[in-house]
């Protein structure tokens, strides 16, 4: 009868299209597959799978709340299986104490080694990413891609800026403890991991089948490990939930934003209509999105404004960075900065209100661009009665509020934002943000400002 088990796992494990010889890394949960296996059982037909030549892998990560980590004696907490498999005789086990990995077979030394050593726990050099580029195997039996730890790899090799540094302790082969530094250290929920399975089976990446009462998937480790470094180099925050009630997601989110911003080289102020009623919840919104707070109203600014034919005054005083904001009509007239300014700020949707293209007919055209340091982005599409195109009288009924998605309306938010980058600006971005709610709409418009990013 046992035979019989044996037989009948190892031969649907085959018709998976496991190859002998492979370097397995397996992913697994004994209850799926059912009550008549036992981890022993499941071990001996994955062994048969990949034949004498084959190795077998499996993560044996623990609690990390023990004092030190110690290979032989930690247990695991990622399954029977894995724990089952831990102990057997001729197993060895990779010495790091965040993200160990337990093996068998003629690579196992060669995978497993000096991966305490390693940067992080999953990137170069890691038993992950040693595999992945070892023409490996990896089995997801019963278990979903949110388990595969391969993601952190990739998240690794393309150094996802959520990614945290911590210590851990571990026992060398001497017996004396070692404290170790880590960097790129995964943790928090991914909840936009399973969106990689259609991308991965559009690309033959994933193989599918039935283990037992479970589903299994089988993947080629290389072929998937570079599928997601390209998702993640698309779009950083891939293998992240876009619930703006995850904390981890959100803050992840954020530090993917802040990184971006850097890039910019440019910063984002946040102009309120008025002085908030709880200026720390505010202040939490801006930094979960992942911005420095730089938080104001329009009368916090350090900033001059002169109207049509007015002449710069001397600025008020010598001990801040004062900027002057010239009629719009009159920026082209502006080579030099006058003195005692420190920069030209400029209102795309002032522009439209006076009927000029804000970035065909201003900024285009000028020489003056050089000399801008702030930028206030709103937008706008009613009640710009002087704006340069033919009015589209229904829009009044339709948007009485005059408000639209940023770089929807008049303003021309997307061409300006985009030559700007490309000039290397450093400047300020004021996002102005409208009446009302001003918690949802500070929230509403920074999402819509990103949008606007290349």
């Amino acid at each position: 009868m046992q035979d019989n088990k044996h037989n009948i796992l190892a031969r649907e494990l085959l018709q998976l299209g496991i190859r002998q010889g492979a370097a397995l890394f397996v992913h697994s949960s004994i209850k799926a597959i059912g009550n008549d296996h036992s981890p022993s059982q499941l071990i001996a037909a994955l062994r048969t799978a990949v034949g004498d030549e084959g190795t077998l892998l499996f993560p044996t990560f623990s609690t990390r709340q023990e004092s030190h980590f110690d290979p032989s004696q930690t247990p695991s907490t990622m399954g029977a299986v894995a724990e089952t498999f831990r102990q057997l005789p001729g197993v060895i086990r990779s010495r790091h104490p965040r993200h160990p990995v337990a093996a068998q077979g003629p690579l196992a030394a060669t995978l497993l080694a000096d991966h305490e050593s390693a940067i992080g726990p999953c990137g170069v050099g890691t038993p992950f990413e040693k595999h992945a580029r070892s023409s490996g195997q990896i089995l997801l039996l019963g278990v979903d891609l949110d388990t595969l730890t391969l993601l952190h790899t990739a998240e690794a090799l393309v150094d996802s800026p959520y990614l945290k540094a911590t210590k851990g302790r571990y026992l060398d082969h001497d017996g004396h403890i070692q404290e170790v530094t880590m960097q790129q250290v995964p943790g928090g929920h991914r909840g936009g991991v399973r969106g990689f399975e259609k991308p991965l089976r559009i690309q033959g990446v994933i193989r599918d089948g039935r283990v037992g009462q479970a589903r299994t998937m089988l993947l080629d480790a290389g072929s998937a490990l570079d599928a997601m470094i390209n998702f993640l180099r698309k779009d950083p925050a891939a293998a992240l939930c876009k619930n703006d009630n995850c904390p981890d997601c959100v803050n992840f989110q954020g530090k993917i934003r802040n990184q971006q911003l850097q890039d910019l080289g440019a910063q984002l102020c946040i102009t309120l209509p008025q002085r908030a009623k709880d200026p720390q919840a505010i202040k939490e919104i801006v930094q979960r999105f992942g911005i420095t707070p730089q938080i104001q109203t329009d009368i916090d600014l350090k900033i001059v404004r002169v109207k049509p034919g007015e002449p710069p005054p001397p600025p008020p005083d010598n001990t801040h960075g004062w900027v002057l904001q010239p009629a719009a009509e009159e920026l082209n007239k502006f080579k030099t900065l006058p003195a005692g300014y420190t920069g030209l700020a400029y209102s795309p949707l002032a522009a439209a209100h006076k009927g000029i293209q804000p970035f065909y007919d201003v900024l285009y055209k000028g020489d003056w661009r050089d000399l801008v340091t702030d930028i206030f982005v709103s937008d706008g599409i009613t009640d710009l009665r002087g704006f340069c195109s033919p009015p589209l009288s229904h829009l009044d009924i339709i948007n009485p509020s005059g408000q639209v998605t940023l770089g929807s309306g008049h303003a021309q938010l997307r061409e300006i934002i985009s030559a700007m980058r490309m000039r290397n600006f450093t400047g300020r971005y004021h996002l102005v943000i409208p009446e009302g709610d001003v918690f949802a709409q500070t929230l509403r418009s920074l999402h819509e400002f990103w949008d606007l990013l290349p």
